[in-house]
């Protein structure tokens, strides 16, 4: 399937209509994972598929015949989250290069937790982002460098998920092949964006990088 650009929405916190349309005009390919369904219907939009064990989704067994043009990918497998269900289909089944998450904040910290760290395992290939109405999240590997503009002023945090090494550029208090760990409780926390053109490069390991709108 060529999907190069996928949007997923996950059953927290449900984004504001216009976020979920702006995603959605962009996204080559939709997926509402399991009651992220409900935010699609208040919507009135259907998307292109469908992924989950139905727990959190009062009209599954009805989606197949009501929505004959969704994909619709059951999945009882209860060693699994639902977004990894659907990051594992999106993997075997897409030419994903670019991940957007909406509904994956907010709601339950344990479920956001939880999906950052599913989200660190994803292919490290993968540009993979978060977005919510007051805050924006970037996953950086050493494939997926970031680069932000117009961002001066604005407050930027860096958490490590596991060790990594990680230079920055356009930051006040700038990192140079920093390690950073959260075994150590090195992390870059509050730190200001002083520029508009704003790099963020991980050498090894994996890092969230925390920006508020």
């Amino acid at each position: 399937m060529n999907s190069e650009k996928v949007l997923m929405v996950l059953a927290g916190r449900p984004p504001r209509a216009d976020l979920l349309n702006w995603r959605l005009e962009e996204a080559d390919l939709s997926i509402a994972v399991d009651g992220g369904w409900e935010c699609f219907r208040a919507a009135e939009l259907v998307p292109n598929a469908w992924i989950g064990d139905g727990d959190s989704c009062d009209e599954f067994q009805s989606l197949s015949s009501d929505y004959e043009n969704m994909l619709v990918i059951p999945s009882i497998d209860q060693d699994s989250t639902d977004f990894e269900k659907a990051a594992i289909w999106v993997n075997q089944n897409t030419n994903c290069s670019d991940l957007v998450v909406l509904g994956g904040m907010g709601e339950r910290s344990d479920h956001f937790l939880s999906n950052l760290i599913i989200a660190a395992n994803f292919n490290s290939r993968w540009t993979v982002t978060f977005d919510d109405t007051d805050e924006w999240i970037r996953r950086v590997t050493p494939e997926t460098p970031l680069s932000l503009k117009g961002r001066n002023g604005s407050t930027l945090s860096i958490l490590p998920i596991e060790e990594c090494k990680l230079s920055t550029n356009g930051l006040k208090w700038e990192l140079s092949d920093e390690k950073l760990s959260i075994r150590d409780s090195k992390v870059s926390q509050s730190n200001e964006c002083i520029s508009d053109n704003i790099e963020v490069k991980c050498q090894s390991g994996c890092a969230f990088v925390f920006l508020v709108k």
